[in-house]
């Protein structure tokens, strides 16, 4: 849970006594002699935020990317060296859907992550694009050699003055052993709104990073990979936010199922290629306070009777179309995944392999139910048509849901031809992948819905 006795005002969360002309403390000589001579200066705003016109426009519709495909792959083809990227493979036709897929091969990546990632697209040219972009985003969320981060307490940091994040603002998981007067990790990053930088947790920037005090493990979510800096914050905002309305649709069972023949025609396609070989699918599609859509898929293989085949992908826009194809063909890659088995993350999904399909696909129709049914249309797009008008309306959802703090890193070297962004917001919930994880928003609705105790 989230520290009870918090703020209801979340900027206080923030110790800001200090100014960015303080922050050099820490990248100097901090007082208690904690060595960060490697941590560099958290970008400035602008970096996302561009002077008015000085932001490249949308290139490719709806994806509101600022390049064409083709731009995208020749300079995503003349990184592969730099990224350690040896190979792109195409795996659609290890399938019968047809819906393409791609993998791209990191074998240097570090220990904890996958050395094999994936790509999907409605085109094979959108699928080996993503693949290539998805190995790219992952070499750079690792923490970089001659950089390491400040170590300090919490307790240390506010006494300097230094702007800092409670941890406890990010949901930090039950039975942790954190402490203000812990020493941790901590890494420069960008408030947006207020343009201050601030330190937070290591372990909420770096993938993958030691789990300090069990807080949580490392993750990806928020972790976006962009032609702009710009256009990687949106994507990794959405991500954080799919996550978030995912743990509410999830827990809560809230949400609509929705009648596959009311799809837009390209995605009732896509529904069609799993149902024509037998794999029943379904689609939902949620919504909570911060309104943003986020559709998930939902596919069985009642073919194979395979207990790894039950499958589901995700997908978060502003307009559902976007979101219920990404979710339906990353459905595709999650199947294609495991058929092709050349990933290292299945380590958590033995269970699937150990059940019976019977067992698993009434657990399947459990989770699936209790949801009303509607239309497609019941989802109502928001999208501005531009990337700076699409990150307004989401940072405008986040602060109406009581999220008003937003930080962003670039992780990507200066120089490079794309943006690596990492997005957190406290107080996003996840606790549909981690049930140890659970916040004050989510605890809410939960004893609202009789589903939790409230705090005593």
């Amino acid at each position: 849970m989230g520290d009870p006795g918090m703020p209801r005002d979340a900027r206080r969360s923030i110790s800001a006594k200090g100014t960015q002309r303080q922050m050099t403390i820490v990248h100097t000589n901090f007082r208690t002699g904690a060595s960060a001579a490697g941590v560099p200066a958290s970008l400035d705003r602008t970096h996302w935020f561009p002077p008015a016109g000085a932001a490249p426009a949308a290139a490719c519709g709806t994806s509101l990317r600022t390049r064409t495909l083709e731009e995208t792959e020749a300079l995503a083809r003349a990184s592969f060296t730099r990224c350690g990227i040896t190979r792109i493979a195409d795996i659609t036709e290890l399938d019968d859907l047809g819906i393409p897929v791609f993998n791209s091969f990191r074998p240097a990546a570090a220990p904890g992550l996958n050395t094999v990632t994936s790509g999907k697209g409605t085109t094979p040219a959108a699928a080996r694009v993503s693949a290539m972009m998805e190995a790219i985003e992952r070499t750079w969320c690792e923490q970089r050699a001659g950089e390491p981060p400040l170590r300090a307490s919490y307790a240390e940091l506010r006494e300097a003055g230094i702007p800092v994040l409670d941890p406890r603002r990010l949901i930090l998981k039950r039975g942790h052993t954190w402490t203000e007067t812990t020493s941790i990790s901590w890494w420069p990053v960008r408030e947006l709104a207020s343009n201050v930088e601030v330190l937070v947790p290591a372990l909420a920037v770096f993938v993958p990073f030691p789990n300090e005090c069990g807080m949580f493990r490392s993750n990806t979510i928020g972790l976006a990979v962009g032609n702009s800096p710009q256009e990687a914050l949106l994507h990794g905002l959405l991500e954080t936010v799919e996550h978030d309305c995912t743990a509410f649709g999830e827990t809560l069972r809230s949400g609509w199922n929705i009648r596959l023949s009311s799809l837009p025609d390209a995605a009732r396609e896509l529904a069609g290629r799993f149902q024509r070989i037998g794999i029943e699918v379904q689609v939902f599609a949620y919504v909570n306070d911060i309104g943003v859509p986020t559709c998930f898929a939902t596919t069985d293989d009642t073919q194979a009777g395979d207990g790894m085949l039950f499958n589901g992908g995700w997908g978060c826009h502003l307009d559902p179309v976007v979101a219920v194809t990404r979710a339906l063909t990353e459905a595709a890659q999650s199947r294609l995944a495991v058929i092709a088995g050349a990933r290292e993350d299945f380590t958590g999904q033995a269970y699937r392999r150990n059940s019976s399909y019977e067992a698993l696909q009434e657990m399947y129709r459990m989770f699936n139910g209790g949801r009303p049914t509607a239309d497609f249309d019941v989802v109502e797009s928001a999208s501005t048509g531009t990337t700076d008008g699409d990150l307004d309306v989401v940072l405008a959802g986040l602060e109406h849901a009581g999220l008003p703090l937003v930080f962003a890193t670039e992780l990507a070297p200066e120089g490079f031809p794309f943006s690596v962004t990492k997005a957190i917001v406290p107080g996003l919930e996840v606790y549909h992948n981690d049930p140890a994880r659970l916040g004050t928003r989510l605890h809410r609705e939960m004893v609202q819905a009789g589903l939790a105790k409230p705090l005593s």
